[in-house]
């Protein structure tokens, strides 16, 4: 035994104390040094980790609105010179279908890097359908046997004054996921081909069944027409664009694209017709990330196993015009609103005796390699909370100017912006990830599998997710949120111009109350939906009088874009300054931004518009197992709302004083205080959104777990609230309506707990 060891061992227990106490004192101050030299810069300098130029030191007062702060300013500035059109110009050269395009993979990534991101590329293994070939052609009985009156080309006019719509690497018209199949049949008319539609079809005994349906694009994602269309059973279906759901028209007198805004009579819209609101992601793993060697399911819950094709309205007219005087006249079943503007379709319903289409579709699946790009700015703040900012890169097509690619465009801006206030000495608060997805054309796949992989760490630290699709396909500006960003997002649309004078403040609020709802058909569907973590998705769409875009089609093209729906890229650098000012504010407060008595009034609204729908006879049914009538939950629930919203509004109130608390010049030992305090309230932010999760999720789609927000059962990209009372109402099933009162007043009254145990 060391002589050390021996004066351990016959130490007295005095001594032992004595040198614990000095021991223990040593670690207390060496843990004050520590946190004092660790975190000096936030609680000594708090605004050191922003830019040093022109004044940076300055605060904003929270109160003056409309006025950007410093760092905000040079954010702007940075965005002066306008990039957009050449990050457009690149995206749009190539195709890049889910899993191809790797050329753009490899190219996102290096201007990650250029603009000093941290960088890396990830694959998941996703069961994908490429097309191989197909055929339409109309056929027609006569006395010597059947005969092909007419053969559909599939495919889009080649147009010299663009670039984008010819050459040999042009992707044929095809849907994503759509079942291989030969089939021949009789048709019919099937409308928008929504749950309503083919209800109506079927109480007016028109036969479904073994028919091919023809159905126009609109109302709900397409995936569901191929849905409710097999569960009619439909062998087969068309999707093609009317012009009466076009403001401009080439029978109305106006020029077609590209000489003018009306729909090129060519064009058809590609499209995925996986059953979007049963659960995105690979179709074989659900709620599990498609990685490695893993088990994968029959996907045909989620997928058709009935062909289709899109198909445009140029080929599609004589198709339709053999249906005139044969079976129903649509208005005789839904009145005007099943009419369309075809040339020389009177809409009927058909079947026409002697007329059948051959219907031929070859796709070739197999378990493919999709690529995500990430980026990442590290944040000053040691607690590893992010901000997650995305956009998806695949396309249908060539192009994808809008879709996704105005979106990649600004995206790219923001990034550039960010890189030039890094060069002036600038870090965020939090953490900034950037985020390019694959696949979210097919099935928000790129965007799923990571959500489903990373679950923990997303739910443990990820503080909001922005989402920007389409960033420009029109001049009407569209936001849909979860309600706790509402703060920031009116905040920041004060400090962008928009293009057409005014701010975009004026712009949104000259025509909506407030922002919309989240449903899904883009990729903030598993973040907020799955997750439970606060979501936005933004961009300028095209409203019903402005030039037609070309969704999905070969003519959503560099040349469309440049010329006809965004000349200068205004909008894109537009949305780009709205987008970053929506990270920064997220990022650079001590106190998180968001407000829960916007979330608190939107619950109450809500649930208000449900209460009022419930038929007086559920009043008195039981709800549930114990003695409360529905009438009885519904006025619990009720009133606790009431208090959520007064306890929200006295947690707002705290929220604001503990950041003009942190931007005051305070002593160091009481900012560390203060520090604390405010971590303690940023946790309960964060983590408000996921309370809204029920981990059984919703009645027959289990991933959809949020009990606020969900995209509707039977139209997949619009959302609804209270989806569990809502579905529970179409349902007219009032068992189902007291399980979830029951849910949502339980939730309600642990959130309103949750913001009571803060120290006002």
């Amino acid at each position: 035994m060391a002589e050390n060891d021996v004066e351990k061992a016959i130490a007295s227990p005095s001594d032992k104390s004595h040198r614990n106490t000095r021991r223990w004192g040593r670690v207390l101050q060496l843990t004050i040094v520590t946190l004092f030299l660790v975190s000096c810069v936030d609680f000594v300098f708090p605004f050191a980790h922003k830019i040093t130029a022109d004044n940076a030191l300055q605060t904003k007062d929270p109160s003056e609105e409309g006025i950007a702060s410093p760092l905000e300013s040079a954010f702007l500035g940075a965005l002066d010179e306008n990039l957009a059109g050449v990050w457009s110009e690149k995206y749009t050269s190539v195709p890049h279908l889910a899993g191809q395009g790797v050329e753009l993979v490899n190219w996102t990534a290096e201007k990650f890097r250029e603009y000093g991101l941290k960088t890396d590329i990830e694959s998941f293994d996703i069961y994908l359908n490429y097309p191989v070939e197909h055929g339409l052609s109309l056929l027609k009985d006569g006395r010597n046997g059947t005969r092909v009156e007419y053969t559909a080309t599939l495919e889009e006019d080649r147009l010299p004054d663009d670039p984008t719509t010819d050459g040999d690497d042009l992707v044929q018209a095809f849907h994503g996921y759509s079942a291989s199949g030969n089939v021949t049949a009789e048709y019919v008319y099937v409308n928008y081909g929504t749950r309503e539609d083919f209800e109506l079809l079927k109480s007016a005994r028109v036969e479904l069944t073994g028919k091919i349906a023809v159905a126009r694009y609109g109302k709900i994602f397409r995936g569901l027409k191929v849905k409710f269309a097999q569960e009619a059973g439909c062998v087969g279906v068309l999707i093609y664009s009317d012009p009466g759901d076009d403001y401009y028209r080439e029978s109305r007198g106006d020029k077609a694209y590209p000489e003018g805004p009306a729909r090129n009579p060519s064009s058809l819209q590609r499209g995925s017709v996986q059953f979007l609101s049963q659960n995105p992601g690979d179709p074989t793993t659900p709620g599990y990330p498609s990685q490695g060697d893993v088990k994968r399911v029959d996907p045909h819950d989620s997928i058709p196993s009935i062909p289709s094709l899109p198909i445009s309205m140029r080929e599609v007219e004589p198709i339709l015009k053999r249906l005139n005087g044969h079976g129903l006249n649509v208005t005789s079943i839904g009145g005007e609103r099943w009419v369309g503007a075809l040339n020389g379709f009177d809409y009927w319903t058909g079947p026409a005796p002697g007329y059948s289409l051959n219907l031929y579709n070859n796709q070739s699946y197999d378990i493919r390699p999709i690529y995500n790009v990430y980026g990442n700015i590290s944040g000053t703040d040691a607690g590893g909370e992010y901000i997650l900012v995305g956009n998806h890169r695949d396309a249908w097509i060539k192009g994808g100017a809008s879709d996704p690619n105005s979106g990649s465009a600004s995206m790219l801006e923001v990034i550039r912006a960010f890189s030039q206030l890094m060069e002036q000495g600038w870090k965020p608060r939090k953490t900034i990830v950037f985020a390019s997805w694959d696949g979210e054309e097919y099935a928000l796949l790129g965007s799923t599998e990571f959500g489903e992989k990373y679950a923990e760490d997303l739910k443990a630290n990820c503080l909001a997710y922005l989402n920007v699709d389409v960033s420009v396909s029109g001049k009407t500006l569209n936001i849909a949120s979860s309600p706790l960003l509402n703060n920031i997002l009116e905040e920041a649309l004060r400090l962008v111009e928009y293009p057409e004078g005014g701010t975009l403040h004026d712009h949104y609020f000259g025509r909506k109350e407030k922002f919309g709802i989240l449903g899904s058909g883009s990729d903030y569907t598993v973040f907020l939906e799955h997750l439970g973590i606060a979501s936005v998705d933004m961009g300028f769409d095209s409203s019903f009088k402005e030039p037609v875009y070309h969704y999905h089609s070969n003519y959503d093209s560099y040349h469309w874009m440049s010329t006809m729906c965004d000349p200068g890229f205004k909008l894109h650098n537009a949305l780009a300054r709205y987008l970053g000012l929506v990270a920064l504010k997220l990022s650079e407060r001590k106190v998180t931004g968001f407000k829960v008595s916007d979330y608190a009034r939107e619950l109450d609204l809500y649930f208000k518009e449900i209460e009022d729908r419930v038929p007086i006879g559920w009043l008195r049914v039981p709800s549930g197992q114990c003695k409360k009538t529905i009438a009885d939950s519904l006025a619990i629930v009720g009133d606790r709302l009431e208090k959520l919203k007064k306890r929200a509004g006295s947690f707002d109130y705290y929220a604001q004083e503990l950041q003009a608390l942190w931007d005051e010049p305070i002593p160091w030992w009481k900012r560390i205080a203060l520090h604390y305090r405010i971590a303690g309230l940023n946790y309960k932010l964060r983590y408000l959104e996921r309370m809204f999760v029920h981990e059984e999720g919703l009645e027959g789609r289990p991933w959809f777990k949020h009990i606020v927000y969900a995209a509707g059962r039977d139209t997949g990209y619009e959302g609804f609230a209270l989806p569990g009372l809502k579905e529970a109402l179409d349902d007219d099933d009032p068992v189902a309506f007291g399980k979830w009162l029951r849910i949502i007043g339980r939730t309600v009254k642990n959130l309103e707990k949750t913001l009571k145990h803060a120290k006002h």
